[in-house]
């Protein structure tokens, strides 16, 4: 899936019917960022991200998708990072996009000694 594939389906899982959508700016530099998390997460047990790979394998694109709607959605607004309305909590953070990558991508590992 191109980048292009990966903000218009964005767009249509972020449509809210309220008119409003961030920027397109905004969403590429999500998956950019989500991008960048994936790969450092799955070989960051092997000494970093191999020179070749420069690409969310297919299997993780759904996830990386998924990791910008997490972003996104618990972002605040200007930058806040909690909310108290009508006695309801809310908690806004960046980690939680780099949580749901945690939970949801398998780092690669060395099996053996390493010689």
């Amino acid at each position: 899936m191109t980048d292009a594939e990966k903000l218009a389906t964005l767009k249509v899982l972020l449509e809210d019917g309220s008119g409003y959508m961030p920027s397109d700016n905004t969403l590429n530099t999500y998956i950019s960022l989500s991008k960048s998390e994936i790969l450092a997460w799955m070989y960051h047990l092997i000494g970093g991200v191999p020179d070749d790979v420069t690409e969310v394998p297919e299997k993780y694109e759904t996830i990386q998708i998924y990791s910008v709607i997490a972003g996104w959605t618990h972002a605040g607004a200007e930058g806040q990072t909690l909310s108290i309305e009508n006695g309801v909590h809310r908690d806004f953070k960046y980690v939680d996009m780099l949580d749901y990558i945690h939970n949801n991508v398998l780092p690669y590992v060395r099996v053996g000694a390493i010689a």
